[in-house]
């Protein structure tokens, strides 16, 4: 870099300097006229010009401004080369456990016929099992809760509902599981019986997000399960027995991946947060909901299905 940019100034100083003696007095003599350069006695300065070096000409002005630009471009970047290696983000490469498994998801409604092996896991049967692989928690986050068996529509479907919830509660109950759940502020459409039943019998902590206080509208319309944060599922499907068997729904669980687990821990601690009474969205928040798990750096995932990458996002605030 050096060699090049001593070439270069070498160039310019040959070039500023080739041109004839006639043409520089010539140069100087106009720029007497232009600035009437004399000294004190009233003489001229040109025959004094003339015996000094080429430098002091008004042809060095140009040559000066591109060996200031030379300088400029060339070793400014360079002084300040140690620093970019602390400017730049460093290379990563993130990987998940090797037992992450990821699958989809489906509900396929009744009455809809499929030909064999084209269908995935069943939503109903995946949340049961999730349920029984909680150890400690089970944190959940939706839009509303409609579980449970309606003598107001008595559909026989509605009893896988009913399992979910009774299982949830048992959960609560009598294993000891840790239930949280982050859900949409209540209304007279959406009343949300089923979680107040599970506060009443204490089998769960429920918090409710006012997205118009908060936000000035909007809904929590996330739908996700996070079992010890490490297993979860994310999709389509409502906490509504309708989601089970009447709704073709679509959703992704994953087992083993607290990488991706831990994140989406983050985002239901600021669903949590934002369920008091007092709450308020912060200008910013917590270096600790930060992750370095993200679009540009996704975590890398290898299982039998192949290697690919994933992370953790979410919708716009308006319409979480």
């Amino acid at each position: 870099m050096y060699k090049k940019f001593l070439q270069t100034l070498k160039t310019v100083l040959e070039s500023g300097s080739v041109g004839n003696a006639s043409s520089s007095d010539e140069e100087l003599e106009q720029w007497e006229q232009i600035f009437m350069m004399r000294d004190e006695n009233g003489n001229s300065y040109h025959d004094k010009r003339k015996k000094r070096s080429i430098w002091c000409r008004p042809s060095c002005i140009p040559v000066s401004i591109v060996i200031l630009l030379i300088v400029l471009v060339v070793l400014v970047p360079l002084l300040d080369q140690p620093n970019i290696a602390h400017v730049l983000p460093a290379a990563r490469d993130l990987h998940c456990s090797d037992e992450c498994r990821l699958s989809l998801v489906e509900s396929i409604p009744e009455g809809h016929m499929y030909p064999p092996n084209s269908t995935h896991a069943n939503t109903k049967n995946v949340w049961l099992d999730l349920i029984d692989e909680a150890q400690t928690s089970i944190e959940i986050a939706s839009l509303y809760w409609t579980l449970r068996f309606n003598e107001d529509y008595p559909y026989n479907s509605s009893i896988e509902g009913e399992q979910v919830f009774q299982s949830l509660l048992a959960a609560g109950l009598k294993r000891n599981i840790k239930l949280k759940i982050a859900q949409n502020w209540p209304s007279k459409s959406f009343p949300n019986t089923d979680t107040e039943y599970l506060v009443k019998k204490k089998a769960a902590q429920v918090r409710s997000l006012n997205f118009s206080k908060l936000l000035g509208g909007g809904v929590l319309h996330t739908k996700f399960w996070l079992i010890d944060r490490t297993h979860f599922y994310i999709g389509s499907a409502n906490m509504d027995w309708r989601s089970l068997t009447q709704v073709k729904e679509l959703g992704i669980v994953a087992y083993n991946c607290s990488c991706l687990g831990n994140d989406l821990g983050k985002i239901f601690d600021v669903y949590w947060s934002l369920g008091t009474s007092d709450a308020a969205v912060p200008d910013s928040w917590p270096k600790e909901l930060s992750t370095e798990i993200n679009m540009d750096h996704p975590i890398n995932i290898t299982d039998d299905q192949g290697h690919y990458g994933a992370y953790i996002t979410v919708r716009s605030p308006i319409y979480w």
